[in-house]
């Protein structure tokens, strides 16, 4: 701000603050401020890739190849340009489709879930998604359906909303709302970091329950990004008062950049047809990008419970498209 006081004119100082409030993602400074230079100097393909830069980040890959193809007649042989261009287009849609299958001990039979899901990214800052989850106890069988929206105020705070409603409910909630939001309060820096804050919270209306939760957690990550360690506390109340508070452990590695595996440690209240079950969790999952759109997941798990033990095992997949 203070050389473009003194010298208003400069071009290079105002395609330095373009730059910087493109990192702001403060997008109507920055491209106003590539216009400026283009004003001043109208061959001046730096410009015009920010310019790109400015409507990729908005979300408009059609307008941002514009932009570089002006660029690139102006700058041919441009390796930098050429990159910009041969990125593929962002893939807005994202299905995740997966299912579980828990055996549980005393003869109790057992366990299903599956879920299928459908995420939208309206701009790269907001996601709408909707859920459906099939769930089976016992021989009765639950179809749950719910509504979500994600939304990054800005590179380092973010929140969601979220809506769930059971039909003919048996012992999944009749209906739920939750929202929850994230702080990055330290970036990426050598070793260390980022580092979140983080908190979760959900209202679960049973048939004979009503149940509020609320989960605090912290993540940071070590090793230049390869390992993920988070500690997230849960308390949960139910309408005649009953408290539980539990904790979970969790820690991510990447093995190597398509391949990520995960395991934790749980001892904490499980919402099961509205009770709160005091239930201690060992776990684990591996994560495999097949391919950049294509992501396989398995998992297994074994649950202790005051009356029986669970182990579950679960299969997924995420597709981008």
């Amino acid at each position: 701000d203070d050389v473009l006081g003194t010298a208003p004119g400069n071009a290079e100082a105002i395609a330095l603050d373009a730059r910087i409030s493109l990192l702001e993602r403060d997008y109507t400074r920055a491209e106003q401020s590539f216009q400026r230079v283009l004003a001043i100097d109208p061959r001046n393909a730096e410009a015009l890739v920010g310019i790109g830069d400015v409507r990729r980040a908005r979300g408009d890959d059609d307008a941002a190849r514009d932009a570089y193809r002006q660029a690139l007649a102006l700058e041919p042989g441009s390796r930098d340009i050429e990159q910009r261009l041969a990125a593929p287009p962002p893939r807005k849609w994202r299905l995740d489709i997966g299912s579980e299958v828990s055996d549980l001990t005393d003869g109790l039979g057992d366990w299903t879930d599956s879920s299928t899901g459908l995420a939208y990214r309206l701009t790269p800052q907001t996601t709408i998604s909707g859920h459906t989850r099939m769930a089976t106890r016992y021989g009765r069988t639950d179809v749950q359906i719910d509504g979500r929206i994600d939304q990054a105020f800005s590179a380092t705070v973010s929140a969601y909303v979220l809506a769930a409603a059971t039909p003919d409910a048996d012992f999944l909630a009749r209906y739920s709302v939750g929202a929850g939001a994230s702080w990055r309060i330290m970036a990426p820096a050598k070793a260390l970091g980022p580092f979140s804050l983080n908190i979760d919270a959900r209202y679960d209306n049973f048939a004979t329950a009503e149940v509020t939760t609320i989960s605090p957690w912290v993540q940071v990550y070590v090793l230049d990004g390869r390992l993920g360690l988070s500690a997230r506390w849960v308390h949960a109340a139910d309408d005649i008062g009953t408290r539980a508070d539990g904790y979970v452990l969790r820690a991510d590695v990447a093995v190597i950049p398509s391949v990520n595996v995960f395991g934790g440690y749980a001892d904490a209240p499980e919402i099961s047809d509205g009770s709160l079950v005091p239930t201690r969790t060992i776990f684990a999952g591996i994560s495999w990008d097949v391919t950049d759109p294509l992501t396989l997941r398995g998992s297994l798990a074994h649950e202790q419970r005051p009356t029986f033990d669970r182990t579950t095992f679960g299969l997924g997949l995420t597709a981008r498209f």
